[in-house]
């Protein structure tokens, strides 16, 4: 059986923070434990510095100590040496989490490199901190559809996440309206998926914006109607199902990951 479970990824940033925060929060509204993890990527340096393994633990538990006797929430920590990426992965197929929270500085081409490929590997869900979000709701959703297969997973994990925050989804899509065909199967996908949120009776908004057909152009779109609207997260799926495209991150995923000042949840197909 997988267990309830948060697997929190840090490296004591101030993105890593608010990630952590995050988790703590979702925690209280789903009852999920919390796993803080710190991986230590050069495990004799550590060992030959001031700034040693116990030190190390010791900020954790202290981290894991407020947080907990605040809230309630079941926190452990745990640290790991070695290769970030590897590490994540093999802790996620140990924990089998239900999602990854992760703060990155997207600036900093090093850690944005780490988390798109991260991205592009794990399993389950992963929710992505890149700028300096600190609410503590969801009140407003958006999810961009395209014509793909696996826009059913996106669905079903913003209907979980709506119906814990009781949240306004905002169904958008961006097309450049040149394709007529195309146009007309996006605003038809449209008026679909409000149905199954209406069904539910999860408030839903739907929005078909004219763009040039270009990823880039749609992407910041999306960014610009997220913060107009003080979006609290895009939900997005982050690769395509083929063999070629498997280990990759998708283009506009890519953008959004990159250039989103919200919260990004990213949906591995199956």
């Amino acid at each position: 059986m997988i267990k309830n479970r948060i697997l929190v990824p840090t490296n004591f940033s101030p993105q890593a923070e608010i990630a952590f925060k995050q988790s703590v929060f979702f925690s209280a509204k789903t009852g999920a434990d919390i796993c803080l993890l710190h991986i230590i990527q050069n495990i004799k340096a550590v060992n030959k510095s001031a700034f040693d393994i116990d030190t190390i633990q010791n900020k954790l538990n202290k981290i894991a100590d407020q947080y907990s006797s605040e809230t309630g929430a079941k926190i452990q920590t745990r640290i790991e040496s070695g290769n970030i990426i590897s590490n994540i992965l093999n802790v996620e197929k140990e924990l089998r989490p239900s999602y990854i929270f992760i703060g990155t500085d997207v600036s900093e081409k090093a850690r944005a490199s780490t988390t798109l490929r991260l991205v592009s590997q794990v399993d389950c869900p992963m929710v992505v901190f890149a700028g300096k979000f600190q609410k503590s709701g969801c009140e407003n959703i958006v999810l961009p559809l395209d014509l793909t297969k696996e826009t059913k997973q996106k669905i079903e994990q913003t209907i979980k996440i709506a119906k814990i925050y009781n949240s306004t989804v905002h169904i958008v899509t961006a097309t450049s309206f040149s394709d007529e065909i195309e146009r007309d199967k996006l605003s038809d996908q449209l008026m679909l998926v409000r149905s199954v949120f209406d069904k539910l009776g999860i408030n839903c908004k739907t929005e078909l914006f004219k763009t040039k057909n270009d990823i880039s152009i749609m992407a910041n779109t999306i960014n610009d109607y997220a913060d107009d609207i003080k979006a609290d997260l895009i939900v997005i799926m982050t690769r395509q199902e083929t063999k070629i495209q498997k280990f990759f991150v998708g283009s506009m995923a890519n953008i959004l990951i990159r250039q989103s000042n919200v919260p990004i949840l990213c949906v591995s197909p199956k």
